[in-house]
């Protein structure tokens, strides 16, 4: 059922992951040309492309890009009571993880002449997907680091397929106070709030999951629009051992294949008897779920299995993944957590990546397709920017001001630059 079964201990081991590595990270050129037409019609017709564009991808005809109030109270109102309360009692975590996460920056001044200034960004677009599923935890995680940093203007958009917007979302974004929600998706949404339409406004930030034609459209117009990360499929990395339970994990790979059929699940574990049993439970519970096919296509496609000899093996083989998901399937120290890379790492059996997801404060908005080399979860840091302030009429002892001259004057010289040299000359003090 999974796409390889690799054996550290193989002659082939390393030329096999290095292919499953080099495949994962490939980049499609029909969806880089796609989106790049995409771009190009919504940048020069606005307004009329992105008519065109959903009767298209969406069937249906846009008679207003934006949800009325009346709306998105009738969505909320279709949501069981029990989810709304479930929604609030995470969306509430979310928010006080977050606001404790801003006031643990230092924003002071450094000092009287040279500081730097903190400020929220004028405003952003939460972009959440809608095809396969509905995502209102992605609404809640995606909003909660934008309100504690008081982001002025908030949008939302996500897709109306055949003109129908899914209420979960729709009564996550109530939860979260947003009233500016659009019914646009796909790389046509991303590109209306990076250029601005005649009726959609640009934005100063996108942030978000989407698909693969988001994720090459938020790429694209990087530098037009700030962006989070150019976000891949979901995945996960379960470390395991003769300790783990079997049918934790597999239900655990499961829970991350169940995403889409592009999502990855990968298993290490240095048992073979492990090993097997969970491939067992799930050849037996998978045609019980309801998304059974879409399991089955994301593990044929891009499930992994690495039999290791010692969890020591795993570390370096996880560093390369360097996956968005990371769960220690095992509970004890044998491996330190700060020696791995990851977007999060779950420790222990009962930390279940479905907590992280849903309830526990931290985005689930993560790193993924081995960014988490370089880049970091959603948080208050994405929706705070800074200046350096420069103030020299307090500089007040003429010795260290002249010798400031002294050595600008000298540096600018020699690159060449005498203008330079000559403006802060003309400042020294006699």
């Amino acid at each position: 059922m999974f796409k390889s079964e690799l054996d550290i201990s193989s002659k082939r081991f390393e030329s096999d992951l290095s292919n499953f590595l080099t495949l994962k990270q490939s980049v499609d050129e029909e969806v880089v040309a796609s989106v790049t037409k995409i771009l190009k019609e919504v940048s020069s017709r606005g307004d009329s492309a992105l008519i065109e564009l959903t009767k298209k991808f969406d069937d249906h005809m846009l008679e207003s890009f934006f949800l009325s109030q009346d709306e998105i109270n009738a969505s909320f109102k279709n949501v069981n009571k029990e989810v709304v309360t479930a929604l609030e009692v995470a969306f509430e975590n979310i928010i006080q993880f977050h606001s404790k996460c801003r006031d643990s920056l230092n924003l002071e001044p450094i000092d009287s002449e040279i500081s730097r200034t903190f400020r929220p960004i004028r405003s952003a677009l939460l972009y959440i997907p809608g095809g396969k599923a509905s995502y209102p935890s992605s609404v809640l995680m995606a909003a909660g680091p934008a309100i504690a940093c008081q982001v002025k203007d908030l949008f939302l958009t996500t897709p109306s397929i055949d003109g129908v917007v899914n209420d979960l979302t729709i009564a996550a974004a109530k939860i979260a106070g947003i009233e500016k929600v659009a019914k646009l998706g796909g790389a046509q949404a991303v590109a209306a709030f990076s250029y601005g339409t005649e009726s959609i406004p640009k934005v100063d930030k996108i942030v978000g999951p989407g698909n693969a034609y988001v994720a090459e459209a938020k790429r694209q117009l990087f530098g037009t629009v700030g962006i989070d990360s150019i976000a891949g499929p979901s995945e996960i990395i379960v470390l395991a051992n003769e300790t783990s339970s079997p049918e934790i994990v597999a239900w655990d790979l499961m829970a991350q294949a169940e995403h889409d059929q592009d999502a990855s699940s990968i298993l290490i574990c240095n048992s073979n008897e492990v090993i097997e049993q969970i491939k067992q439970i799930i050849e037996n519970e998978l045609p019980k779920l309801e998304r059974a096919k879409i399991i089955k296509s994301s593990f044929t496609n891009n499930g992994l299995i690495i039999k290791v000899e010692s969890l020591e093996q795993s570390i370096e083989i996880i560093n390369r993944f360097s996956p968005e998901h990371l769960h220690l399937a095992f509970d004890g120290n044998e491996i330190d957590p700060n020696d791995l890379i990851a977007g999060i790492v779950l420790l222990g059996s009962d930390s279940a990546v479905s907590f992280s997801d849903y309830v526990l404060g931290p985005s689930h908005i993560l790193p993924t397709n081995g960014s988490s080399r370089y880049s970091s979860p959603l948080s208050v840091e994405d929706f705070i920017v800074s200046s350096t302030k420069v103030n020299m009429q307090i500089q007040n002892e003429k010795i260290k001001f002249n010798e400031l001259i002294d050595n600008t004057s000298l540096i600018a010289r020699a690159e060449g630059l005498t203008a330079h040299a000559i403006a802060v000359e003309k400042r020294k003090k006699h």
